[in-house]
């Protein structure tokens, strides 16, 4: 008896049973997915302009002590989030995807102040690792993909090179700047970036010494300011 129970044809029978229901169950059902939708005519020539790009290497800092730092990308996902930046030497690195490269937008927030509590940012509607509390003190909108240079594009598909989105924070307003990372030493001014572009520019700095002196453009007055980081 126990031989019939589990013989090799009554086990097949049990799972091809089981295979059946699991069939008319319809949360076994397999799903359509739905199509994808289409783009908008924006989308498509970001998609065209920023091929074979799909992030790059985030660098932030500060020219000033900024608390609860929020960046937001143009859907509200939070972009980059820090406590306290601190010049001169207050920089973080880091990496980023994109669905087109870079972002359209970003959205921008400091405060005086963050506070802390259980779930607070989600009980405010943030992001889980967003920072609240205190006064908003900064809160500006800049776009970024548009001002991406073609030529720094069309030379990261044909010669390589890292891609560096940079911000820089200034009380008047956030800076933004990108370049590729080459080799050390085939930059134009003797370091490994190039098409250094956009509102700043970091120094060259090479054992602790400042080999070519930074710069940014003052977001009100534009007036173009020399700095030894």
């Amino acid at each position: 008896m126990n031989s019939t129970l589990d013989s090799p044809q009554r086990r097949a029978f049990v799972f091809a049973c089981i295979i059946a229901l699991g069939g008319c169950n319809p949360v076994g059902r397999r799903t359509t997915p739905e199509p994808a939708k289409p783009l908008s005519a924006e989308d498509e020539q970001l998609k065209r302009k920023f091929q074979g790009l799909r992030g790059g290497q985030l660098r932030v800092d500060s020219l000033f002590q900024v608390e609860g730092l929020n960046i937001f990308d143009e859907d509200g996902y939070l972009f980059f989030a820090h406590s306290r930046l601190t010049p001169p030497d207050g920089r973080i690195t880091s990496s980023y995807g994109a669905d087109f490269g870079v972002p359209k937008f970003l959205r921008f927030e400091w405060r005086d102040k963050i506070e802390k509590e259980p779930d607070g940012a989600l009980k405010r509607g943030l992001p889980g690792r967003a920072y609240y509390g205190g006064n908003i003190l900064g809160n500006y909108t800049v776009p970024v993909a548009s001002r991406i240079p073609d030529s720094l594009l069309e030379d990261k598909r044909r010669n390589g090179g890292g891609f560096r989105l940079k911000i820089r924070i200034h009380p008047d307003g956030p800076l933004i700047g990108w370049d590729l990372e080459r080799g050390v030493g085939t930059g134009p001014d003797g370091s490994k970036f190039h098409h250094a572009g956009g509102d700043f520019q970091e120094a060259y700095i090479y054992n602790g010494k400042v080999l070519r002196k930074g710069w940014f453009i003052h977001p009100k007055t534009g007036h173009r300011i020399e700095t030894d980081y």
